[in-house]
């Protein structure tokens, strides 16, 4: 996650405006299904340093954190119990707007109106859901999916397919939804083998990333299903006999 005050362009009326060197404080260090304490911490960061852009890249952990920080970055008497109602959030880009750059081809935190954030404490994923964090811009670079190992580039692919999938099925799916969802499957279905077993294939790379992408908003718009309500669950099992 960068906080940054970097300009959101570089034209104006059709002239080119040079960019001039701005401040930049770099977050780094998430862990996978990142916790409760990084997200404080990183809010911490974000508050001294009063950023007006918010750059988060990398897979679904780094932007989902970044998301969480962005919250308590504007809100800092928030709390956790408050976010967690569904549609709870305060208006944010208050103080700052936030930038997606995904790493990953799986998640689609990048359009998505989630952010996922682990209570160790209690072996517990807290899933704020609010439209207050879709992303201002979400930037897809397929170069940054080329080095991925096979078992991840697979993994990725078929949570972004199932997350179609199961937006398509959903009884609050809609011809909108529907569209994104179908044109998901069709990408990532045409397109995931031939990734995985070449993932330099950057043509396939484009494919898997925009049919995330599509994914993303698809389930957004529509939700998830059980596939995901139980992975949660085996989740938090696993964590406890750990």
């Amino acid at each position: 996650t960068v906080a940054s005050a970097i300009a959101p362009s570089i034209t104006y009326n059709g002239a080119e405006v040079p960019k001039l060197p701005r401040p930049r404080k770099l977050i780094e260090g998430v862990e996978p299904d990142p916790s409760v304490e990084t997200v404080m911490d990183g809010a911490a960061v974000m508050r001294e340093f009063e950023p007006d852009w918010i750059v988060a890249m990398g897979g679904g952990s780094p932007i989902d954190a970044a998301k969480a920080m962005w919250i308590f970055y504007e809100y800092p008497d928030f709390t956790f119990e408050q976010a967690v109602v569904p549609f709870g959030l305060p208006e944010l880009r208050q103080k700052a707007k936030f930038v997606a750059i995904p790493s990953t081809s799986g998640t689609a935190t990048e359009v998505t109106a989630f952010s996922v954030i682990t209570d160790h404490s209690r072996d517990y994923k807290l899933t704020v859901f609010s439209y207050e964090l879709l992303p201002a811009y979400a930037i897809l670079d397929a170069d940054l999916i080329t080095t991925a190992p096979a078992s991840v580039a697979a993994a990725c692919g078929i949570d972004a397919f199932i997350h179609a999938e199961e937006a398509y099925i959903s009884t609050a799916a809609s011809p909108f939804s529907d569209a994104m969802a179908e044109k998901a499957m069709e990408l990532i279905g045409e397109n995931i083998r031939r990734f995985v077993a070449n993932r330099t294939d950057v043509e396939a790379a484009e494919a898997m990333m925009v049919g995330s992408l599509f994914a993303g908003i698809a389930f957004s718009f529509a939700r998830l299903g059980n596939v995901h309500a139980m992975s949660c669950l085996l989740y938090t099992s696993d964590a406890a006999d750990d």
